[in-house]
């Protein structure tokens, strides 16, 4: 029973990560909609056009933090509600 579950989250794990990587895709560039406007971007001084980047990577990054973790709580969810409904199939069958 236990190979089964570790089959099952295995299974769901690819199928988030999957999930995520089709997101990403789908997104474009996988920016989250952070993709610098280049025309704006010729309009700034270097300095400023370096600090417009470095904002943009970190407002990336966050959102990467931020999918990652999402990701993570989802299966740790799922884990341990499919824990829980095997305690309940092992209460039905009597074990």
């Amino acid at each position: 029973m236990k190979k089964i579950g570790n089959m099952a989250f295995v299974g769901l794990f690819a199928l988030l990560l999957s999930a995520n990587i089709v997101h990403a895709q789908g997104m474009g560039t996988g920016q989250g909609g952070y993709a610098p406007n280049w025309q704006m971007m010729e309009k700034l001084t270097p300095d400023k056009r370096q600090q417009a980047i470095e904002i943009q990577q970190k407002m990336m990054q966050m959102q990467m933090d931020r999918d990652e973790k999402m990701i993570q709580m989802e299966m740790k969810y799922r884990h341990d509600m499919m824990q829980m409904q095997y305690q309940l199939l092992d209460l039905y069958k009597g074990g």
